[in-house]
């Protein structure tokens, strides 16, 4: 197990050596630079009382570790560590620097500046510091006659408006005259809510339908210990297989109707501190105990959404490029002051990214 992951288990447990409540240590900490930190981490707990996390969780991690100083720092299968899958160039879900990161993935010089209207993200390849998995090319619908919404607070309130969904509505009515509007998204939702949102859709809708997904950042928040530790595979394969399951159901043949069309267009995850980790510096909603650089966090997720994306010839929308470095960091920020949801600026260049993937036209 790597020293940054020891850590951060020594974080979580509070008890580190600059600050904590004296009642709840028992005894001196361990010498900085121990050569074994895993056994300092143990060491933390047995003179630790820390109520918010149990000792067998750093420990279970540490006995997953062949050598605690080994070169990489993750367990055999590279769930967790530096250098093993989804973080260096060795890694599978690729370099930032490859991967589309702010020269690549659409920042404002690739795409536009916002201020003239260009959407960002727009000649992005894969995006941010994702896999490049889902396609990112326009479907350029000549016609279309619905569009559904469904997902998470993105796509219901979330932020300040206009929303990107209402915006995308009104832009594409003035594009292909009149169209049906649906609208399934639920503030607070999890990609395991998508299935029975895309069971409540009407059973015959005009065609051809687009559906814009935005979907799986709470799923990622449910327990950031387990995301920051590498210790998430199972929460990954769950949302994977929950936007599998919705997406069959949205391409079954004849899901609206008798030969309707349905182009799925379902988003990755942003990163409100563009691969900082610092939430705990703003007022974000979700809390972390120590500042743990984020892009191999994402690399694991949204790769898992942009493989099922490809698998179902869906087409991607790359929020984490689209919003790379406008986040907290690099203020003006797209981002409300909560932290997770778009501010005016960014709801627009949402909805400006996505009529552009359903159109090919890039909005004045």
């Amino acid at each position: 197990m790597s020293a940054l992951l020891c850590a951060l288990a020594l974080g979580l447990a509070g008890c580190s050596s600059a600050a904590g409540d004296p009642e709840r240590r028992l005894g001196p900490m361990p010498a900085a630079g121990s050569e074994d930190p895993c056994a300092a981490v143990a060491d933390c707990f047995t003179r630790c009382v820390c109520s918010d996390i149990e000792a067998s969780l750093c420990q279970d991690v540490c006995d997953e570790s062949p050598e605690p100083n080994g070169v990489g720092g993750a367990p055999a299968g590279g769930t967790g560590g530096a250098a093993a899958s989804g973080g260096a160039a060795s890694g599978t879900g690729g370099d930032p620097s490859t991967g589309g990161d702010a020269g690549t993935g659409g920042a404002p010089g690739a795409g536009g500046d916002p201020g003239t209207g260009g959407d960002v993200g727009m000649g992005g390849t894969g995006g941010g510091v994702g896999t490049g998995g889902g396609g990112t090319v326009p479907m350029n619908l000549p016609n279309l006659g619905t569009l559904v919404v469904l997902g998470d607070s993105i796509g219901d309130g979330g932020g300040v408006g206009p929303y990107y969904y209402d915006r995308l509505r009104d832009s594409l009515s003035a594009r292909y005259g009149a169209i049906q509007y649906v609208h399934r998204a639920e503030s607070g939702s999890e990609t395991r809510a998508l299935p029975g949102q895309v069971q409540s859709l009407p059973a015959a809708l005009p065609g051809p339908v687009a559906v814009a997904i935005t979907s799986g950042g709470n799923d990622i928040k449910e327990d950031v210990v387990e995301v920051a530790l590498g210790q998430d595979a199972l929460r990954i394969a769950g949302m994977r297989g929950n936007i599998a399951r919705a997406l069959d159901t949205l391409q079954a043949p004849g899901r609206f109707g008798p030969g309707v069309e349905v182009f799925v267009f379902q988003a990755n995850i942003y990163d409100p501190t563009d691969g900082q980790g610092n939430f705990n510096s703003f007022n974000c909603n979700v809390s972390t105990p120590v500042v743990l650089p984020t892009d191999d966090i994402f690399l694991r997720w949204n790769g898992a959404i942009e493989e099922e994306i490809s698998n179902h010839g869906a087409t991607l929308i790359d929020l984490h490029g689209v919003f790379r470095l406008h986040g907290m960091n690099y203020p003006p920020t797209w981002f409300h002051s909560d932290c997770t949801h778009p501010n005016p600026v960014g709801h627009d260049q949402l909805h400006r990214n996505v009529y552009w993937l359903i159109t090919g036209e890039q909005l004045p």
